[in-house]
């Protein structure tokens, strides 16, 4: 009888907690933190062109622009694992020669893989290794214009940035990014503005 009355009590008091544990809980605590593995950013920002040119060299213009994609994998590691591209316009040349002016505009569009490291909280090192695609257009007063496209095999680059988590899903930051093109030995250094959208 006694052991049967101290079985009642133990489930009693087992049934108590457990109620009393579901009332103290909160909507907060059941909900799940959402883990989003996956970043789009995009950016903007001038670049400035390392002059190899050994024609027209004081006719270069070495300030342009550059806008810049990636899609990241990040993983709660350090390390983060991507594709990017872009548009970097490396320089343009205006040469005239009697009668006739030149307008040369160079591009390159690169496709590669990154790889980023955190190595502070809101500071990363990333490096990018790939192909890009050069665009050259020519415009010329006494002829036709010529655009030419080449592939850059072996090119890649390197960056440093800080980024800032300013709401749950939503990231903004900038970056320094060198590039350096193996074909045509071009190299630019750019200052990009991001952004960054997690899902």
């Amino acid at each position: 009888m006694k052991g049967m009355t101290l079985y009642k009590i133990l489930v009693l008091l087992f049934v108590s907690t457990f109620t009393f544990k579901c009332i103290a809980q909160t909507t907060d605590s059941l909900s799940v933190k959402k883990n989003y593995r996956f970043t789009v950013y995009a950016g903007v920002g001038p670049n400035f062109y390392l002059n190899n040119l050994v024609l027209a060299k004081d006719g270069v213009n070495e300030l342009s622009y550059s806008f810049v994609g990636r899609i990241m994998w990040e993983p709660e590691h350090n390390l983060s694992l991507g594709i990017e591209t872009g548009y970097y316009r490396l320089y343009s040349v205006k040469a005239t020669s009697g009668d006739t002016s030149v307008h040369i505009v160079n591009a390159a569009i690169p496709i590669g893989v990154v790889v980023t490291m955190k190595f502070f909280k809101n500071f990363y090192a990333s490096f990018l290794l790939g192909q890009s695609i050069l665009k050259n257009k020519v415009k010329t007063t006494n002829s036709e214009d010529v655009e030419a496209t080449t592939i850059s095999l072996g090119d890649f680059g390197a960056a440093i940035g800080y980024k800032r988590l300013i709401s749950e899903r939503f990231y903004l930051g900038s970056e320094i990014k060198g590039f350096y093109s193996s074909r045509l030995q071009d190299k630019n250094i750019a200052l990009v503005l991001m952004g960054g959208f997690r899902f």
